[in-house]
């Protein structure tokens, strides 16, 4: 698949490989306009810590999701969502600070789960 290639810079602080799981090929353009977008929110983020973001996975494809067991219909196969550490903040603190995440805010114990979907959701 042609397209960008996977250390393209979406963000000051986030570039594309970050996002993707080992080798696998390039998502759809399409899933590549949703991780930008999710980038720009978590440089918002990073930017508003002041402190590096380390995104444990991104994006998922079908066979990776399925393969660690990820949700059928999970966000991270469209691009949409990140398992974040904030270096230096326990996952709590991380939480706490997001409470008024617009999108989905799923509460771990060891990361977070940041999403961009179009509603409110929260779950641990």
């Amino acid at each position: 698949m042609s397209g960008p290639p996977r250390h393209i810079q979406l963000t000051p602080n986030f570039n594309l490989s970050e996002f993707l799981h080992g080798q696998d090929p390039l998502p759809a353009p399409w899933i590549l306009d949703n991780l930008y977008r999710l980038a720009n929110r978590l440089q918002v983020l990073r930017d508003l810590l002041g402190k590096p973001i380390i995104i444990n996975s991104g994006y998922r494809s079908p066979e990776h999701n399925r393969a660690i067991g990820g949700a059928a219909h999970s966000y991270h196969l469209s691009g949409m969502a990140a398992d974040i550490v904030v270096p230096g903040m326990t996952a709590i603190q991380v939480q706490q600070f997001l409470k008024n995440w617009s999108g989905g805010l799923g509460s771990y114990q060891h990361f977070t789960h940041v999403d961009i979907r179009p509603n409110r959701a929260r779950w641990s």
